[in-house]
């Protein structure tokens, strides 16, 4: 499955980005999905000085359980950062900087389209 992150509110993620791998976790009893996308972003506004950004971690905005099911599109998401580059695997949600609300799609052209659930 090819997933999608873009926002129409955030010019980082204006452009989708292509998800090459996801995985489902659990931060502070929420669900989490860990996102490596294609297209990185510049981590210097981020306090990532010269290193780009690669690894997202999204939280569902409204529907807690869609990651288990990833079934409906699009979903609502926040979309997080690790506040330190240095940091391999977060293990708590205070590890994490809040950098955009987006939405994930499954389908290019309503993720460039900007389609809100």
């Amino acid at each position: 499955m090819t997933l999608y992150l873009s926002s129409y509110e955030y010019p980082d993620f204006d452009i989708p980005r292509t998800v090459n791998h996801f995985e489902r976790m659990q931060l502070d009893g929420r669900e989490v999905l860990a996102i490596e996308v294609e297209q990185p972003l510049i981590g210097q506004k981020y306090g990532w000085f010269d290193k780009d950004i690669t690894t997202f971690y999204l939280v569902n905005r409204f529907e807690e359980g869609a990651f288990e099911r990833l079934q409906q599109f699009p979903i609502d998401v926040q979309v997080y950062v690790m506040k330190s580059s240095t940091t391999i695997l977060p293990h708590s949600l205070d590890e994490l900087q809040q950098i955009a609300w987006a939405c994930l799609n499954n389908n290019e052209g309503e993720a460039r389209d900007h389609r809100m659930a």
